[in-house]
């Protein structure tokens, strides 16, 4: 469960997860945000909740809402011009690629999980919910690859709940689009792990 909370003009997410998943999520996001990767800001985590006759009640993950982000869902309402489409689907390979260069392993990689932002005339994307992933010290390719993999079948997925919202669904469409997805991260990914000889 997710609610939102308006503070005198500052807004919070409160999500609901077990004590001890509530506790991994704020130390990775919090990890996250010390090394500049683009994650939403964690506040704390409120834990030992009890209600009358109901017993223990699950921890509260609390983050800092993003000002003037969108969920993907709104970012792509209405048939948005393709631009947009095109910016977002640049924004989430780089999203992508900045926590694996980071060593973090996403592991339910969605554009659920990501929040959308207009930067510069881009769109910029940001980790939202890290329950599934892991730091470590370097990925693997094939981590990496799992990944793109999880992305691009979540990312399908979720271009046809777009398409059914709007009444026109096209499985091939949203197949091509989740495809840039792998695409865009590898054409990011070489460029800057290439070698450059120097003379």
């Amino acid at each position: 469960v997710v609610r939102f909370v308006d503070d005198a003009g500052a807004f919070f997410a409160l999500k609901e997860l077990p004590p001890e998943i509530a506790q991994r999520e704020y130390l990775l996001l919090r990890e996250l945000t010390l090394r500049g990767i683009a994650a939403v800001e964690p506040v704390g985590v409120v834990g030992e909740r009890a209600h009358d006759g109901e017993g223990q009640l699950p921890d509260v993950l609390i983050t800092q809402y993003l000002d003037f982000s969108l969920p993907y869902r709104l970012a792509l309402a209405q048939r948005p011009p393709p631009d947009q489409l095109e910016r977002l689907l640049d924004a989430f390979p780089q999203l992508l690629v900045g926590l694996h260069l980071s060593g973090f392993f996403w592991g339910d990689c969605s554009l659920s999980n990501a929040l959308f932002r207009r930067d510069a005339g881009e769109l910029a994307a940001y980790l939202v919910d890290a329950e599934t992933g892991e730091l470590q010290p370097r990925l693997s390719d094939g981590q990496r690859s799992y990944d793109l993999e999880i992305a691009e079948e979540n990312v399908f997925g979720e271009l046809l709940d777009v398409q059914a919202q709007q009444g026109e669904e096209d499985p091939d469409a949203a197949t091509a689009l989740a495809s840039e997805i792998p695409a865009r991260y590898g054409r990011l990914w070489s460029e800057l792990m290439a070698e450059e000889e120097l003379k």
